[in-house]
Order: structure tokens, then C-alpha cells, then sequence
């Protein structure tokens, strides 16, 4: 395992991804954090794992590529949301669950690395 905490980082933010697929079984205060629900589901859980697969190899490409993917599903759920088309099955707070991912990472991928 890295040393790098700018990879552990990303291996965190991946965890938290997948940690968050949780939230598709949870209903009612307070446990509905955030809305994820179909698609939504697979994009946590598989690019959540590509982002612990980037921290692993300290590979800062996959880092930002897969930051990038998620703020791309960030901006589609927010252009979708409330509309009768609605790819990932969320709302703003699934934006907001996205944004905060995707940003991380984009982050932990254009910081610079030392050593």
C-alpha cells in the first residue's frame, strides 16, 4: 500500500463512494442522506473502486479521470433533476453526494505530489 497521502486520500474518497451505495436501502430521516437509487447505484459502487485502484497505484491520471467522471454524472443528474427523463434516479442531493466525490478527487489528482 501507498505512503502518499494524497493516495490514501483517493482511496478514502473511493471507500466513501462505495460506503454511500448503502443510502439505496435506507428510507426516512435520517438515514436518506442523500437519493441513490438505479443507476446511481453502479456509478458509486464502480467508480468508487477505479478511485481505490487510482490511490493504490498512486496513479494520478486515473485520479482525475475518474474525478471528472463523477462530476460529469454530477452535471447530468443536476441538468435531469426533476425532469421525467432522470438517468441516474436522483435529485440535488444526489448532485450534491457526486460534486463533493468528484471534486475530492480531482483534488487529490492535481495536488502536488512529492517523493
Amino acid at each position: 500500500m501507498t505512503g502518499n497521502r494524497f493516495d490514501r486520500a483517493a482511496i478514502v474518497l473511493g471507500a466513501g463512494a462505495m460506503v454511500s451505495a448503502v443510502l439505496a436501502f435506507t428510507t426516512g430521516d435520517p438515514w436518506a442522506l442523500a437519493r441513490i437509487r438505479g443507476a446511481t447505484v453502479a456509478l458509486v459502487l464502480v467508480l468508487g473502486a477505479v478511485a481505490i485502484v487510482a490511490g493504490w497505484r498512486g496513479s494520478r491520471a486515473l485520479m482525475l479521470t475518474t474525478g471528472a467522471a463523477v462530476l460529469a454524472a454530477a452535471v447530468l443528474q443536476l441538468i435531469q433533476a426533476g425532469r421525467a427523463t432522470n438517468w441516474l434516479s436522483g435529485n440535488g442531493s444526489t448532485v450534491a453526494l457526486l460534486l463533493g466525490l468528484g471534486i475530492g478527487l480531482l483534488a487529490v489528482g492535481a495536488a502536488r505530489h512529492r517523493g
